[in-house]
């Protein structure tokens, strides 16, 4: 048995649909995408491998691909025919030169069971994802009228792939469906599935780049020379390359073989400038990628761009920025984090929170088993209840509370959607028929909550933060949701404590505390709110939050 490697090459409509660079000849970081995904490939399989196109490749296209090289460079339809010579014992092993990360992908998932499976197709695919997170759909009904509005959130609910980056496939199931032009693993995918050939599919976890869009190539060149040690930032110019006196480098850059940069040009980094370019006189580049041998013309001004032909036009002297992204909602929560003094010293507030939780429960151990036995007598059903809630960065923990409904309540709560009293996503009723006799009272005084206490011994939740929710609810609003899951839940906390509307615009206070506490999270917020929550019965009698937060208004309710 033999593993044929092969890298599919392809240029993307920003590097020039008939001419310009590939993405193998691109530069990545400190070298090129083809030495990148040859190194891949080195880890798991000897030798060089071929080269498939899908264009037309000129005369200087082998040579500039230079070190460490292809073996054979061959177009789509060529290939097909180079099939024949193959046995079909052997396995195809197709990189795609359009995804990349900033960790080398770990080919190694392809090769297990190799043995037992030999007749099965492996894939690794790359999940879609979207700066902010998410995708939004309208739904309509047969009509044609809109249903609903829908959010997907890309690592929980959005089951879309936005390609395969590398698949190890038979040769014999390539020859038997005589109907393949590897252009993408992707198309391979496709094809085999549909001819019936069985396929196993991978997903990638760490977070990979579409190179074919110049947003991704942009966003993985710049982690690449961001994330280098400090040592290794900085200007890196190439012997051969002339750089004059009286051009101006600023922050991470790097400077191929034999480029030149002319008198007053500015480069800002981070910033590839690819070898034999030229950057002419006045010219200024930030925050770009310069293919190579491109000639920047003089006076040009380049800002955020894979610094192509495309990108400058027929005659023009000025290329400007790419229109810019939706903003991940993450900006927003460092913004929060930002204005907040104390937020590098929020560390130390787990370890404590543990400690003092468990001397909490062995001096509660008593009460509790009171507590316990009353449940247990009372109804039917465990003594716990344990719901899945999102807890710091999103990841899911069983919250623990006395048991206060009778068994089978969460299937009747759809039933009882219609009487819902809040306005947002949360569900709650006054006279809630599912809730025991016992439960009634226990949510009365808050004494539901108290085996929290154990999510917090076991680092799942803090005693002061935002109120721990499930996923249904955390989807509403993305700045929230990713604001509130940047730190821990609390048993108690702001919106706990200070809401002082139970009913109609609730979701608006939860939303506006949720972030107030983010801004002003502290030592001292944590104790005064530890305060309150007694003194105020669990929220019972609502806190005036300037009280808390000096300076710091209540919400007023929305108009409308």
């Amino acid at each position: 048995m033999t593993v044929v490697p092969v890298i599919i090459d392809a240029r993307p409509a920003y590097l020039g649909v008939r001419s310009g660079p590939s993405l193998l000849q691109m530069p990545l970081g400190g070298g090129t995408v083809l030495q990148r995904l040859c190194a891949e490939l080195a880890g798991v399989v000897p030798g060089r491998p071929l080269a498939v196109t899908t264009f037309e490749p000129d005369a200087e296209y082998g040579p500039d691909l230079g070190e460490p090289g292809v073996s054979e460079i061959l177009t789509a339809a060529s290939f097909a025919r180079r099939l024949y010579d193959l046995e079909p014992s052997d396995w195809l092993l197709v990189r795609d030169s359009r995804f990349a990360g900033a960790e080398a992908l770990d080919l190694g998932p392809l090769f297990e069971d190799l043995d037992s499976f030999q007749r099965v197709g492996r894939h690794l695919v790359v999940p879609a994802r979207t700066p902010a997170g998410t995708h939004e759909r309208v739904l309509h009904d047969d009509d044609g009228r809109v249903a609903r509005i829908q959010r997907y959130y890309d690592d929980v609910t959005w089951p879309f792939a936005s390609g395969v980056a590398c698949s190890l496939v038979p040769v014999s199931a390539v020859l038997a469906t005589r109907r393949v032009r590897l252009v993408s693993p992707s198309g391979l995918r496709a094809t085999l599935t549909e001819s019936g050939v069985l396929c196993r599919d991978i997903l990638v976890e760490p977070r990979l780049f579409d190179l074919g869009h110049e947003v991704g190539f942009l966003q993985l060149t710049e982690q690449l020379l961001m994330a280098a040690p400090v040592e290794g930032r900085g200007l890196r110019i190439a012997g051969s390359a002339t750089v004059h006196p009286e051009a101006v480098l600023r922050g991470t850059v790097v400077v191929g073989e034999d480029a030149i940069l002319e008198r007053g040009a500015v480069v800002v980094g981070p910033t590839v400038i690819g070898r034999k370019s030229h950057v002419g006189p006045d010219a200024v580049l930030a925050h770009c990628v310069v293919p190579p041998g491109t000639s920047v013309p003089a006076g040009s001004s380049v800002r955020q761009r894979v610094a192509a032909a495309p990108a400058f036009g027929e005659g023009a002297g000025v290329a400007g920025s790419l229109a810019p992204e939706t903003a991940s909602s993450l900006a927003v929560v460092q913004e929060l984090r930002d204005e907040n003094p104390y937020w590098g010293f929020l560390w130390l507030k787990s370890p404590v929170e543990r400690a003092v939780s468990l001397v909490g429960l062995a001096v509660l151990a008593p009460f509790l088993g009171l507590i316990a036995l009353l449940v247990k007598l009372t109804s039917k059903g465990a003594v716990f209840y344990g719901d899945e809630r999102e807890g710091l960065g999103g990841r899911v923990f069983r919250c623990w509370k006395f048991r206060s409904m009778y068994v089978g309540a969460d299937a009747r709560q759809r039933e009882l959607a219609s009487v819902n009293e809040l306005d947002g996503p949360q569900f709650k009723i006054d006279d809630d028929p599912r809730v025991t006799p016992v439960g009634r009272w226990l949510r009365r005084l808050n004494l539901d909550e108290l085996p929290q206490l154990w999510n917090v011994v076991a680092g799942d939740m803090s005693l002061v933060g935002p109120r721990p929710s499930p996923f249904r609810e955390n989807q509403i609003c993305i700045p929230w949701r990713e604001a509130r899951l940047s730190v821990r839940p609390g048993i108690t906390g702001l919106w706990q404590i200070c809401r002082d509307r139970r009913t109609s615009v609730d979701f608006h206070q939860w939303i506006y505390y949720d972030m107030t506490y983010v801004m002003h999270a502290s030592p001292w917020l944590d104790l005064k709110l530890l305060a309150a929550t007694v003194l105020s019965l669990g929220g019972k009698f609502p806190v005036d939050v300037g009280r808390l937060i000096p300076g710091t208004a209540p919400t007023e309710a929305p108009e409308g």
